[in-house]
């Protein structure tokens, strides 16, 4: 029963969620590396909107989540209550050395893996497959996902990443 009230209470409240009344950000490719020889990809990117302070409320506040999501596999459903099978995902963070730019410039630290157990862990997916996964791809689409307390998910527009260069970190070879 207890369960019953939290469900209705959850549908009475998402109906209530406040619109944003941002329009969707684009997003510019700037570039993509290999964080020294870990399996971590730092993508950096160019947003015309500050995604980090969409309500006005200063950087970060107000932000339940604030992720950067590229889908692997072709799953190209973003929506928060999909998990994509095979993705590069992270915490999207600001680049604090252009700090005070007409644009804003962001990073992720981005795992590339698989999702496991309906969404319950995550495996690193390894050089192999992922040369596989991504040899006859030109681009991968990535998105900015921010949610709020009551508010609506933010998406901003797709950013196409170059497969080339993240082939090219995928790649490199590591140190001995």
């Amino acid at each position: 029963m207890k369960r019953l009230w939290l469900l209705l209470l959850a549908i009475a409240c998402s109906s209530c969620a406040k619109d944003h009344e941002k329009p969707p950000a684009d997003l510019s490719f700037i570039s993509v590396e290999r964080k020294a020889d870990l399996s971590l990809y730092i993508i950096r990117y160019e947003s015309n909107i500050n995604l980090l302070d969409l309500y006005g409320r200063g950087m970060g506040e107000g932000i339940a989540s604030a992720q950067f999501i590229c889908a692997l596999d072709g799953d190209y459903d973003f929506s928060v209550e999909h998990e994509i099978a095979r993705s590069a995902y992270g915490r999207i963070q600001a680049d604090a050395a252009q700090a005070n730019q007409p644009t804003s410039i962001f990073f992720t630290e981005a795992f590339l893996s698989e999702t496991l157990d309906k969404g319950q862990s995550r495996r690193d997916l390894s050089v192999e497959e992922l040369n596989a996964l991504l040899a006859n791809k030109k681009t991968i689409p990535c998105k900015a996902l921010i949610t709020a307390y009551g508010y609506k998910p933010y998406y901003s527009n797709s950013m196409q990443l170059p497969v080339a260069d993240l082939l090219r970190e995928i790649n490199k070879p590591t140190a001995p």
